[in-house]
């Protein structure tokens, strides 16, 4: 059995390790509070900026909805458009011919 010198010596020993993992506990958990809290890059803020841009895009959502909207209106005004003028390039070329021809 150990003597009381030994167990107290051991029981020092336990105690400063302890001692060294709570300092080292407590440096993580510095190293976190910064990360977590740091006002230019922390995550507070960039919760914050992702909320701010999430309100945006719910304010300019129907605006790009209605661009979107345009665009479709916009492409098939230009197909009609495009269709039209075959059928008139034809037409041209069609009389063209029967000048030459007939």
């Amino acid at each position: 059995m150990a003597t009381a010198a030994q167990e107290i010596a051991l029981m020092k020993r336990d105690i400063e390790t302890l001692s060294g993992d709570v300092k080292e506990i407590n440096d993580k958990l510095d190293m976190l509070m910064v990360k977590l809290l740091d006002p230019d890059e922390g995550l507070v803020v960039r919760v914050n900026k992702n909320t701010s841009r999430l309100d945006r895009r719910d304010v300019e959502l129907p605006v790009w909805l209605g661009n979107l909207e345009e665009f479709k209106q916009m492409k098939r005004w230009k197909s009609n458009v495009t269709k039209a003028l075959w059928g008139i390039y034809t037409a041209i070329i069609g009389y063209v011919i029967k000048l030459i021809f007939w």
